[in-house]
């Protein structure tokens, strides 16, 4: 054990676009620039996705990275299930396992520093109220307009039913320059409920490079066979200090993204 600074991207994807190695390439260099002794990527799977498996069936030495190919970076095991070890050369990353839950109302709820899952369109305080007894950090991430309106109130009175140390808010890397702070994380804040940021990279190759531009910094007793429950330690303490840090959207790559996902949804419908 021992006394560290961790830098941490809460809310990490990978999706079938990226090349695996690029991404921790580009995860390491950003985290780094944050200044840490240790860095952490918090997975945020969504449904049907399990690249956190074939991380960890690599890590012991199992089949499993057939669909996710690493050639610059190996991994190692930790002695938890939730979390790996990814090493290359001198460079290392903590991978922690979590799930992204699409709710019916058009909210979504991240599930860190766990492999459990629960299905997509159910009811989100159906969701904080069974993931509440798991012991994990939850997140309610910001997204460009799910907090406005009726969506808006709603989250409020969340933050007022669900508050607690593990229930979290959670500023995103897709923020545009130009979008001001949302009042929302100054509201939850006098509750109690913080701000755990992360970058969320979208599904175009392009969005691979932002990865560990936002999160946290904070103090930690770091085991380092248990990266994630040291992590769940600290942020079980509503006094430990998290301090955010963020390179948020350019404007014109904010729009291009935009657009991106409204004709991404179209094919998929």
């Amino acid at each position: 054990m021992s006394v560290v600074t961790a830098v941490v991207d809460a809310h990490v994807h990978i999706h079938p676009c990226y090349r695996p190695d690029e991404l921790l390439n580009h995860a390491h260099q950003n985290l780094s620039a944050a200044r840490g002794d240790a860095l952490l990527l918090l997975m945020t799977e969504t449904a049907g996705d399990d690249c956190f498996g074939a991380l960890y069936a690599a890590a012991h030495g199992r089949e499993g990275v057939q669909n996710l190919p690493l050639q610059q970076w190996n991994m190692r095991p930790t002695k938890e299930e939730a979390s790996v070890l990814a090493v290359s050369g001198e460079r290392q990353l903590f991978l922690v396992a979590g799930r992204q839950v699409a709710c019916r109302e058009g909210l979504e709820v991240l599930v860190l520093g766990t492999t459990r899952r629960l299905p997509d369109g159910l009811p989100i305080r159906e969701v904080l109220t069974e993931t509440a007894s798991w012991g994990v950090p939850r997140v309610i991430p910001w997204g460009p307009g799910k907090w406005l309106f009726r969506r808006g109130r709603l989250l409020n009175e969340l933050v007022a039913e669900f508050r607690g140390t593990l229930l979290f808010l959670g500023d995103e890397g897709g923020r545009p320059a130009f979008w001001t702070y949302p009042r929302h994380f100054g509201r939850a804040a006098r509750l109690g409920v913080r701000d755990l940021p992360g970058t969320d990279p979208l599904p175009f190759p392009h969005d691979v490079t932002k990865v560990g531009r936002m999160g946290f910094r904070v103090r930690l007793d770091l085991d380092r066979s248990r990266p994630a429950a040291s992590l769940l330690g600290a942020l079980r303490q509503p006094g430990t200090p998290l301090e955010r840090f963020a390179m948020l959207e350019s404007p014109l790559r904010f729009v291009r993204n935009q657009i991106g996902m409204q004709l991404r949804k179209r094919r998929l419908a």
